[in-house]
């Protein structure tokens, strides 16, 4: 059987000491298979950004073991971990975390440039990118240029730009208005559908959440659900 792309196996996270011990995590079991579309809820304070965290590497178990692509990473160095992140992961994060005065192309070229390419190949690249998410003809404008949803947009071409295996995108939509939400929702399914990219999500609102084909819901640091959606039946795409 081919092993699941991420596996968390009896993982928990444990952060102070004594009277100030927070147990954020307790001893999760889970897997995720390449090209699912996972949402993650939860009241704050249940667990779901530390697990969000563990899955980028931005953060270590403090017991049980996080498996990528059947490899346990308790033995990773700091810098095996940042390869992780620069090579298989991608992040959009609710802030969009874009460089100010900086044009779009050159946001999404970021990653490129920590990997060392050539600067041809990182505008050929840049520009595939800006055109899947629909920002053609924008590629020349600055952040304070473009309106929150293409600021997004140039947030999931950087993500994308790289070809990575797995998209983390944290509260995706929460700065922006209901209907520019569900066109950035509806271009996150489109790049999970066609481009076979997993697609893992933490998010409050549970009309975003409907958009993943899975639904887990974490409490007080533990995993007290996880289901099937019928995405197709509520959102056509």
């Amino acid at each position: 059987m081919t092993a699941p792309l991420i596996a968390f196996r009896q993982v928990s996270k444990v952060y102070g000491r004594g009277e100030a011990t927070i147990r954020a995590l307790e001893k999760i079991d889970l897997t995720i298979a390449q090209g699912e579309f996972v949402s993650i809820m939860g009241p704050s304070g249940s667990g779901k950004s530390t697990a969000m965290n563990i899955i980028g590497g931005l953060d270590l178990p403090s017991s049980g073991e996080y498996i990528f692509q059947g490899i346990p990473t308790s033995g990773f160095s700091r810098a095996q971990l940042t390869l992780l992140r620069r090579h298989m992961l991608g992040f959009v994060f609710q802030g969009f975390n874009l460089l100010a005065r900086t044009s779009a192309v050159e946001n999404v070229e970021l990653p490129l440039v920590y990997r060392g390419m050539d600067h041809a190949e990182r505008r050929r690249r840049a520009m595939a990118a800006l055109e899947q998410v629909g920002l053609r003809g924008r590629e020349g404008h600055t952040t304070q240029e473009l309106s929150g949803g293409q600021q997004q947009r140039v947030a999931i071409a950087r993500a994308i730009v790289t070809d990575p295996a797995v998209l983390l995108a944290d509260e995706p939509t929460g700065n922006l208005d209901t209907r520019t939400s569900g066109e950035i929702m509806d271009l996150i399914t489109r790049l999970n559908r066609e481009n076979g990219i997993t697609v893992i999500m933490v998010t409050h609102e549970e009309d975003i959440a409907a958009y993943a084909k899975r639904l887990l819901r974490f409490v007080d640091g533990h995993l007290v659900s996880d289901e099937i959606q019928a995405r197709e039946a509520a959102h056509v795409v």
